[in-house]
C-alpha cells in the first residue's frame, strides 16, 4: 500500500521552494548588476511564461463551480483516496489511469457498428 503524504516531506518541499525563490532572486539581481537584464524585463518574461503555461490549461476550475452531483463524486473520491492512504502522486496516477480507461471505453463504443451502441 502506498504511503500517505508525509508532513515532513511537505515541509521539506516548502523549504526547497523558498530556497529556490531566494536563488532566483539572487540570480536576477546579479544579472541586473552586470547590466544584462533589468528587473522589469525579468518580470515581463516571467509573466509571459506564466501566460503560456496557463494557456495550456484553458479551463480554470476556480471559475466553474461544480454541480452538487460533481461535488458528491469528488467527496467520494477523496474518501477512497484517504481510506487507502494514497499519496498525492499515487492518487494522481490512479486518476490518470482511470481517465485513460474511460477514453478507451468511449472510443470502443464509438467504433461499434450502428445499432450496437
Amino acid at each position: 500500500m502506498p504511503d500517505p503524504i508525509d508532513p515532513q516531506a511537505f515541509l521539506n518541499l516548502c523549504d526547497m521552494s523558498i530556497d529556490s525563490m531566494y536563488e532566483l532572486s539572487a540570480l536576477g539581481e546579479l544579472l541586473e548588476q552586470k547590466g544584462l537584464i533589468t528587473k522589469q524585463e525579468i518580470l515581463t518574461l516571467a509573466q509571459q511564461l506564466k501566460q503560456k503555461a496557463d494557456s495550456t490549461h484553458p479551463t480554470d476550475l476556480s471559475q466553474q463551480p461544480f454541480t452538487a452531483q460533481e461535488n458528491a463524486v469528488i467527496e467520494q473520491l477523496m474518501e477512497v483516496i484517504e481510506r487507502h492512504g494514497l499519496s498525492a502522486d499515487h492518487a494522481k496516477e490512479l486518476l490518470g489511469r482511470t481517465i485513460q480507461l474511460l477514453e478507451w471505453g468511449k472510443k470502443a463504443v464509438q467504433e461499434l457498428p450502428e445499432g450496437n451502441a
